[in-house]
């Protein structure tokens, strides 16, 4: 399964990030979201053993292995009955297409263009714009390939009316932030621009819809600028499809593509395409795509319709287009499997790939996106996705399968006529793995679904349609636009959420289990499976014969008993009196009680997202009160805890009980605290509070959790080993903390072999047993005097503990400049460099906001002086966040580039750095940055409350940064205080360098 598809390429602008929160201490701040999946496969992947030494040279290739002959099955008697459905096929999909929602406006132009126009009040006093060409990757000429993601690139050098120079500046003006793939993206079928900016500048709406139709009708494309922005493309090849990552999802694609219109499509091209395109041949991509009646404008926010649609008429009513007729589209909707006819099994490797796993995948039919007939196809297959899952979770936790990770499955696209549904897994045995991963699959064909597999997916599904209908009075205006793209590309559903829910609810009455089970039988005897190993080296995956051989092992599995469900995690404990309750001043309504346990429960009514409820719980302490090494060990005992069930439910019955419930939480243990990260809808708090109760009181771990933590601590050693945004990551944290044994984030083989049930309850215990000082935040669409109930049951019932806070470990930031060289190979596209400044400063909302606004003058003056300017580097960028808890803050700059480039690329940031040091901002820097400041304030999410709820454990009331008093500061902010935090905290005689290069 790719799991890095166009929109998400884990490029090295986010590596930072997510080896921020994959290796270094944890904060609530990073603490994902409930239901986002900890899969180390699909971030930068997670034991692998040694990469054994290079075989001597010969001149003959070592023989194959032969595998081994598969026993000869027991008979497992004929399939289950189906019954009218024995000889089933599909029937060609009924083309009536779905209604539209009344509240868009969709109509077109005399020449041809199409607009989507919508007014929407979240998050209010802002509008989201989108251009769209019906044109991407698989339009790309022969021998031009890349043509239209560079075309992308060039819309940002210039039109007729802007100069290069002046369309950065005027985007900035309006407080858009611009860099690498923020504005705009390509894809295998479309190229999408992108502008989201808020209402306060009354001159930027007009300045928007220019830039727009600029774009869509005037851009230059000089050869001049081609050259110019040919090395930050070239640099984006080297990091999206050089690095192991890349290699390894652009041979999964050519798997994917092959027999499609898709079949050699690279959309970011190759190096020797990037080398040579030319202007002219950009210009010709634009003549011919970049047509009024191959486009689209989709504009939605808080502005009347009307006027929407009077902008939109007099910024492309005059466009014409500049060729006679538009081409003719390719046809998406090829079905692999009329092209495959037998499994298809293969090897991928790269040796800076830590992680060993396979990849499995089935095509799914192209079924017609936004009709009637395909919406019942596909939600068909959305329920047998999911009961596979539970299914594929049975047998893995009654032990019928090798593999050692959690066996998830699920369905993507791979292009916009492409779907695919797939899962990737890792185990010491990846071959027998193999084979009983497709057991199970092919058993549920075999011996059929089960009418309570069916249930719980359904019930999974209505509870998702329900809290969708509930939370529709506040969907945001990016949530629209995006929908309104894909209805133009494809036809995708736009109706009303009501009538969409109404539709599916039905639609989920009409399916029975031998359906299913014969769609399923249907599906796999028409696309065969794609295997592919992967991993660091040849000799540690498997082959391709052993997989095919894997494959043809297969005998259907019978499906596991099944558990009796459970239908009431506890019963509600009696409420304790809480000691002292009051009205919280922080924001409206705002309330906080404290419970003779020490446990208090603090909460602020929001609007912000329509039947959801938050919950943040923090309680001091963390892993730095237990021994040296555990922080290495946290992370996988609170995972373990969270696959495992909870009280007496096994993680199966958790699984059914949840289906029925919007409620989900995940315990945390950090450097300086401990608690949970938890969401719902707002009539489900109770079983949300009921989770983290029994989360406290009655955790669990089984052998199955603790073989899926081992797996991910080997996965993480590996990476560590051979990855080296991963090696350079924790040579950064290594300097940082000066080598101190308290700062270790990765296990070693000894604790991996030491890990025992006993060994990660007792660390999840440690500190997620008791309370003493927990705070609970709860912020969301729920009257107080239900919070105030579940409060007073299940927190101020949980038992106390003994008093304690966190230990603070660090030595400070450390004195000198420090360099760091990591040699990377220089096709690997890896190269880049790190730099890391610290400080002790007051944190207070005033140097909070001041420190926002100096991120955002330093990301603007990277993006045009090293990226543009120097035309090397794709991906640049700037953050500055303090530790409430120590009261230090980090600041770290980061680049991408060729080896060759990274010296200049350094000496322009601390050039630029001096620079602000001496004479601060200029007065245009500034008012961007603080244009794009105002609009990251924006209250879009109720973790914007719910965050400074928790920092009372360390500021005072006035510093925790509510909103309100980051809007005030903001106000207030002048190019001298941006110019003393700046000389304050990047000290350029104390910085820690790292180096990614090949020189």
């Amino acid at each position: 399964m790719n799991t890095t598809s166009w929109r998400r390429l884990f490029v090295a602008l986010l590596v930072s990030v997510l080896l921020a929160a994959a290796c270094a201490p944890d904060a609530p701040d990073a603490v994902p979201a409930p239901d986002e999946a900890d899969d180390e496969m699909s971030e930068v992947h997670e034991e692998a053993p040694e990469t054994p030494a290079e075989p001597e040279e010969t001149d003959e290739p070592p023989p194959a292995e032969e595998p081994e002959p598969a026993d000869e099955p027991e008979p497992i008697g004929d399939p289950v009955d189906l019954g009218e459905f024995n000889n089933y096929e599909p029937a060609d999909p009924d083309a009536a297409l779905l209604p539209v929602d009344s509240n868009v406006l969709i109509d077109e132009l005399p020449n041809g263009l199409t607009y989507y126009l919508r007014s929407n009040d979240s998050p209010g006093e802002a509008v989201v714009m989108h251009l769209v060409v019906d044109a991407g990757g698989v339009q790309d000429p022969d021998g031009a390939e890349g043509a239209a993601h560079f075309l992308e690139h060039m819309m940002f050098n210039g039109t007729e009316r802007f100069s290069k120079n002046e369309i950065d500046q005027v985007l900035r003006d309006f407080g858009t932030d611009f860099g690498a793939d923020l504005n705009a993206f390509t894809s295998p079928d479309e190229t999408v621009y992108i502008l989201d900016f808020q209402l306060d500048d009354p001159e930027a709406l007009d300045l928007a819809f220019t830039v727009l139709s600029e774009w869509a009708s005037a851009a230059t494309i000089y050869s001049d600028d081609v050259e110019e922005e040919r090395g930050i493309i070239l640099d984006e090849y080297r990091l999206r499809d050089e690095s192991a990552s890349g290699r390894i999802s652009n041979f999964l694609d050519a798997i994917y593509y092959k027999g499609t219109v898709y079949e050699g499509m690279l959309i970011g091209g190759s190096e020797e395409s990037i080398s040579s395109v030319t202007a002219a041949q950009l210009r010709d991509f634009y003549e011919i795509w970049y047509r009024p009646d191959n486009m689209a404008v989709v504009v939605v926010g808080d502005l009347p319709v009307t006027q929407m649609e009077q902008l939109v008429v007099e910024h492309f009513g005059d466009w014409a287009a500049r060729t006679d007729a538009a081409p003719a589209q390719p046809d998406r909707n090829a079905f692999t499997v009329e092209f495959v006819t037998e499994p298809v099994t293969g090897v991928v490797t790269h040796p800076d790939h830590g992680a060993i796993y396979v990849s499995l995948d089935w095509q799914l039919p192209a079924w017609p996106a936004g009709t009637v007939g395909g919406e019942r196809l596909r939600l068909m297959e959305t329920l047998i996705t999911r009961m596979l899952d539970i299914r594929l979770d049975a047998a893995h936790r009654a032990g019928l399968m090798s593999q050692a990770t959690e066996p998830h499955i699920g369905t993507f696209a791979a292009a916009r006529g492409l779907r695919l549904v797939g899962t990737n897994y890792q185990g010491s045995d990846l071959v027998q793995a193999t084979t009983d991963y497709l057991a199970v699959v092919e058993g549920a064909a075999h011996f059929g679904f089960r009418p309570d597999e069916l249930d719980q997916a359904v019930s999974a599904i209505r509870t998702s349609l329900g809290f969708q209908l509930e939370s529709e009075e506040t969907r945001q205006d990016n949530e629209y636009a995006f929908g309104y793209v894909d209805h133009f590309l494809s036809g995708d559903d736009i109706s009303s959420t009501a009538d969409r829910v109404k539709r599916l609810g039905a639609l989920l009455g009409t399916y029975s289990v031998n359906e299913l089970t014969a769609h399923l039988r249907w599906v796999l005897d028409k696309a065969p499976p794609l295997v592919v190993s992967i991993g660091p080296d040849p000799s540690q995956v498997p082959t391709a014969e052993e997989l095919l051989a894997a494959v043809e092992a297969v005998v259907p599995l019978a499906p596991p008993a099944a558990e009796e469900a459970v239908d009431v995690l506890m019963q509600a404990p009696e409420p304790v009196a809480p000691s002292r309750q009051a009205a919280l001043g922080l924001f409206e309504d705002a309330y906080e009680w404290e419970f003779p346990n020490g446990a208090r429960v603090v909460f602020a009514p929001s609007d912000i997202a329509a039947g959801e409820v938050n919950v943040l719980a923090e309680g001091l302490g963390g892993w730095s009160t237990l021994s040296q090494g555990d922080s290495a060990l946290v992370r996988h005992a609170v995972g373990a805890v969270a696959s495992s069930g909870v009280g007496n439910a096994s993680a199966t019955q958790l699984d059914e009980y949840l289906a029925n419930t919007t409620a989900r939480v995940s315990p945390f243990i950090g450097e300086f605290s401990e608690g949970f990260s938890g969401a719902t809808g707002s009539d489900d708090l109770e079983a949300l509070f009921t989770l983290m109760h029994l989360y406290i009181t009655a955790p669990r771990i089984t052998d199955v959790a603790v073989n899926e933590q081992v797996q991910a601590m080997a996965t993480r050693l590996a990476n560590a080993e051979t990855f080296p945004q991963w090696i350079s990551e924790l040579a950064l944290l290594d300097a940082l903390y000066q080598d101190s044994p308290w700062y270790q984030f990765i296990a070693t083989q000894a604790q991996i072999d030491a890990t025992t049930t006993t060994s990660l309850l007792g660390l999840y215990e440690a500190r997620l047993s008791d309370v003493d000082d927990l705070v609970v935040a709860v912020v969301g669409d729920i009257d107080r005097a239900t919070v105030a109930d579940l409060a007073a049951r299940y927190i101020g019932t949980l038992p106390s503990g003994d008093s304690d806070t966190f230990e603070n470990h660090r030595p400070g930031f450390p004195s000198g400049v420090r360099r760091i060289t990591i040699a990377v190979d220089a096709d690997a596209g890896a190269a880049g460099f790190d730099l890391m400044f610290g400080a002790e400063a007051p944190i207070t909302t005033e140097s909070s906001v001041i420190a926002d606004v100096t991120a955002a003058v330093i990301n603007d003056l990277l993006t045009v002086r090293v990226r543009e300017e120097l035309g090397d580097a794709y991906a640049v960028g700037a953050s500055v966040s303090p530790n409430d808890a120590v009261g230090t803050w980090e600041a770290r700059i980061y680049s991408t580039g060729a080896s060759e480039g990274l010296e200049a690329g350094r000496a322009e940031v601390i050039e630029l750095l001096t620079e602000l040091i001496a004479d601060g901002p200029t007065e245009r820097d500034l008012a961007q940055a603080l244009a794009v400041v105002r609009d990251n304030y924006v209250l879009e999410s109720n973790l914007l409350i719910i965050n400074p709820l928790l920092r009372r454990h360390h500021l005072d009331d006035a510093d925790v940064g509510t909103p309100a008093q980051r809007r005030q500061a903001l106000n207030e902010v002048t190019a001298d205080d941006v110019q003393q935090y700046a000389a304050a905290l990047f000290n350029l005689d104390n910085r820690i360098e790292v180096f990614r290069t090949a020189e």
